[in-house]
């Protein structure tokens, strides 16, 4: 999934604008997602860049890491099927 794919998949999961998810892919990117520490980093980001609540931040950081580890898994089981 490519990054715009992944803002569409965020966008329709989390009823958020385009424009609102394309600042939450950003403040994603500046981190490694998978990591304790950097998911407070993220959330606190969040709240700060995209005006999210707490709660909120915390519900689009659990749906982020779910259409990545979705999309991880999808590249483990079929290494050769088309990216598009």
């Amino acid at each position: 999934m490519n990054k715009n794919g992944f803002i569409k998949e965020l966008s329709k999961q989390t009823g958020y604008d385009e424009q609102k998810c394309i600042l939450i892919n950003n403040v994603i990117e500046n981190y490694f997602i998978f990591g304790r520490k950097n998911k407070d980093k993220i959330i606190r980001d969040l709240q700060v860049k995209a005006s999210l609540s707490e709660d909120d931040s915390e519900n689009v950081y659990d749906i982020s890491m779910k259409i990545i580890t979705r999309e991880i898994k999808n590249k483990i089981k079929h290494p050769f099927k088309s990216q598009n």
